[in-house]
């Protein structure tokens, strides 16, 4: 009986990964065919936890969904030791006008980053405006709500003054910067031509 135990824990050490996937499968299987369907309680109980957790972002209180996940599968990776140059969004002159948190632009054309960074998520907020969000290096993030199309995509790369979307004179966009989750004033920031 011994030598029997001994042979079996040989086996099992040679081909351990192949034992483990195959007791999967048998799990699986003796739950999707148990009458008390262990598997599916299983995943009843996952989507429940899923869609009771509202993923908004705590950077921006404006309830997007696309960058929280983006953070969760660590997309954003930004070398931190680099200094951030800020330049406008747009060349356009007379085409912003800044409040107190961000920037304001209704104008047909190009919008552009504002730095260097990579682009953290693109998605739609709670009230259905399409918006790109970018992380740069120092724990800034700049954000792009109400764009029309976007150039960009999840992971992308992008230089200061990079075209990332287009927008229209019809609906207003509002880049917002924060950093460290405080949001910074457009007055605070150093910009460059």
């Amino acid at each position: 009986m011994k030598d029997f135990f001994k042979k079996a824990f040989n086996i099992f050490k040679k081909n351990a990964t192949l034992v483990i996937i195959l007791f999967i499968f048998l799990f699986l299987f003796i739950c999707d065919n148990s009458t008390l369907r262990v598997g599916n309680v299983i995943m009843d109980n996952l989507k429940a936890i899923a869609t009771s957790f509202t993923p908004t972002t705590d950077l921006f209180d404006d309830g997007s969904e696309v960058s929280f996940v983006s953070y969760f599968l660590g997309i954003s990776s930004v070398k931190q030791e680099e200094n951030v140059v800020f330049y406008k969004p747009s060349s356009s002159l007379n085409s912003s006008s800044s409040s107190e948190e961000y920037l304001v632009y209704n104008y047909d054309g190009v919008l552009n980053a504002v730095a260097k960074g990579r682009v953290s998520a693109v998605g739609y907020t709670k009230d259905n405006e399409k918006y790109i969000e970018i992380e740069h290096s120092k724990g800034y993030i700049s954000r792009y709500i109400g764009v029309q199309s976007v150039g960009v995509s999840t992971g992308e790369k992008v230089n200061a003054k990079n075209p990332i979307a287009m927008i229209n004179a019809k609906s207003q966009v509002k880049v917002l910067i924060q950093q460290n989750g405080n949001l910074i004033k457009p007055s605070d920031i150093k910009w460059n031509n």
